[in-house]
């Protein structure tokens, strides 16, 4: 019987560079790699924009009052967006180094602990503006 894409190949893994005709799809690999660039980029952009804000956010300084005792609560936030900036992009990096791995040796396995942690820090940033718009509002 011919390799298909539904045959598993020697890793037990289907051939994900086998086309339904059991010829190599050399394309399929290059594909694979400008797939996982340009996911890539968007951790980038994700990061930028966030350390954009954070930089913007330093802009209301005159703002940081004593919303919360003992903390500067702007440049606080300022702070924290810019640093999670900084780690969403060191996190698609990890992963775009982890695909990439994953897709030469045609193991590829789905994101799962990269997605809960951008979604712990999103979920985060979002409470935190809350707060702080709220207690901006307060005073």
């Amino acid at each position: 019987m011919a390799p298909t894409d539904r045959t598993p190949d020697s890793t037990g893994e289907a051939g994900s560079q086998l086309s339904l005709t059991g010829r190599v799809d050399l394309g399929s690999r290059a594909r694979s790699h400008l797939a996982n660039e340009r996911t890539f980029l968007a951790w980038l952009r994700t990061g930028l924009a966030l350390i954009v804000v954070g930089i913007g956010a330093a802009q209301f300084l005159n703002l940081d009052r004593n919303l919360i005792p003992g903390l500067r609560t702007v440049s606080d936030f300022a702070s924290v967006l810019i640093v999670f900036g900084m780690l969403t992009v060191i996190m698609g990096r990890a992963r775009y180094m982890q695909s990439r791995a994953q897709i030469d040796t045609a193991q590829f396995h789905p994101a799962g602990r990269s997605i809960t942690v951008a979604t712990v820090l999103f979920v985060a940033i979002g409470v935190m503006s809350l707060v702080l718009v709220y207690l901006l509002g307060r005073s």
